[in-house]
């Protein structure tokens, strides 16, 4: 299973009352051993006390405290740890946007490792990539106006924005069509016309990919296809959100160039594929996880999410002015990193200016609910989109239509059926391999009907009209 959260280091509170049972030593170690820290961090850190020349037991203390969140303890435990500790210590420096003293302190490493005749470790090699990608992105902090900020519950987050229905709709799985996967966490992206929708799925190698599928003519939907490998950067690509333009895609990636976790990218389709994506830098990515950014160019604002304020369980929403240009701060600006880190989002208000009539409009704008949504899409001839027994003007087009949405299912419980077939005979149950030829035989029948009574709905519909 993938998770929400990839280098957010998620402050979770330590069970310490009577009624736990307090881990020994050894289990301790062992759940740190599995990146259970939070189980293991109050033991941990009761071991580096009572051992405070204990290198070992320092560095684990001061790596868990760094893990659920507690940097400024981290520092006392990780200061009397092993060399190794010192990489903890300079990632600490990395998430303050200190980047000259996480490379410092990765020197203090490299030396010592060279000194013992040791080898660097993949991990210090990482975070000094990550080191030189933070600093060119402060080189470069785009001077945008923030209106607003809220902080939600993460789970299903994406419905706290208001778009006009000119932007698409953001929702959940919910919009897919029947049998198709979504990973998990994830959103989904519908257009305007709710004839396209672009979302993230597993591929065989259970790395998120983000998949596309459109409308047909006849209201089912076309195989999903991946938007194209360039998008995945080495890593999970999700969140995605098709601008109006057909054109300009943002989704977030944590792969190899991603600041930390997950960054937002910036793609554009040539009209054959996607190119290159780009990484849009600050102040939008951070060394945590930043995701999901919307611009709705009707109401003229943007969106995104993040978790850099690393409150338990919920991520920071921004409102921002987009502008056509980029503009990016001098790097000489007084607080620059105040301004990358959106340490104060008023700070980035032009003086006099009042952005409470643009908010408002934004609230105002009506909540997409997954739930309202259509009974079925049935595509008639003329490119309109039917979506409800009541929408068919002949009786008789009503009557058939039950029919038509009872075959349906019957067609979908038959694939249904089929895929469960085609896994057993793959996983080498050959005895199933009839079923799988009546199955088939049965999806032809299916389709056939659906055919003939899609036929006899169209000219009802077209006779009444």
């Amino acid at each position: 299973m993938k998770y929400f959260i990839h280098l957010t280091y998620i402050i979770i509170i330590a069970c310490t009352t009577l009624t736990c049972r307090a881990m020994t030593p050894e289990e301790a170690k062992a759940a740190y051993a599995a990146g259970d820290y939070a189980e293991a961090v109050a033991t941990l850190r009761a071991i580096a006390d009572k051992e405070p020349r204990n290198t070992s037991a320092n560095t684990m203390a001061g790596i868990a405290l760094l893990r659920t969140g507690n940097t400024l303890s981290a520092q006392k435990y990780l200061q009397k740890g092993t060399n190794d500790a010192k990489i903890a210590l300079a990632e600490i420096c990395f998430l303050d946007y200190d980047f000259d003293g996480a490379d410092e302190w990765l020197e203090k490493y490299s030396a010592a490792q060279k000194k013992a005749r040791k080898p660097e470790s993949d991990e210090a090699e990482a975070l000094r990539s990550r080191i030189e990608t933070g600093r060119a992105m402060l080189d470069r902090v785009e001077k945008i106006i923030i209106t607003d900020s809220i902080t939600v519950p993460r789970d299903d987050f994406f419905k706290a924005y208001r778009l006009a229905s000119s932007a698409g709709k953001i929702t959940d799985a919910s919009a897919l069509p029947p049998g198709i996967e979504a990973a998990s966490p994830s959103s989904v992206f519908v257009t305007e016309n709710s004839g396209t929708v672009i979302w993230s799925a597993p591929d065989e190698n259970e790395n998120f990919v983000l998949m596309q599928s459109s409308r047909l003519a006849d209201g089912s939907w076309e195989q999903p296809e991946p938007l194209g490998d360039v998008l995945n950067e080495g890593g999970d690509a999700n969140f995605p959100f098709l601008m109006s333009d057909g054109v300009t895609l943002y989704f977030a990636n944590d792969g190899e160039n991603s600041l930390g976790g997950y960054d937002i990218f910036i793609s554009r389709n040539n009209g054959e594929k996607y190119l290159q994506p780009q990484n849009i830098g600050m102040p939008y990515n951070s060394p945590f996880d930043d995701y999901l950014l919307a611009i709705d160019e009707e109401t003229g604002i943007g969106w995104w999410a993040t978790d850099r304020n690393r409150i338990e369980d919920s991520v920071t929403i921004y409102r921002f002015i987009p502008q056509e240009l980029r503009i990016n701060y001098p790097v000489d600006t007084e607080g620059l990193t105040q301004y990358a880190k959106v340490a104060n989002y008023r700070q980035t208000w032009t003086d006099g200016a009042d952005y409470s009539t643009l908010n408002k409009k934004v609230d105002n704008l009506r909540q997409y609910n997954p739930e309202k949504k259509a009974d079925f899409h049935f595509g008639m001839p003329d490119g309109s989109v039917r979506t409800s027994v009541e929408s068919f003007h002949s009786a008789q087009a009503r009557a058939l239509i039950k029919d038509y949405l009872r075959e349906k299912n019957n067609l979908d419980s038959i694939y249904a059926t089929l895929d469960r077939l085609r896994k057993k005979y793959a996983s080498g149950d050959t005895s199933v391999g009839s079923d799988i030829i009546a199955s088939e035989k049965s999806v032809e029948t299916a389709r056939v009907h659906l055919s003939e009574l899609r036929n006899l709905i169209v000219n009802a519909e077209n006779y009444k009209n």
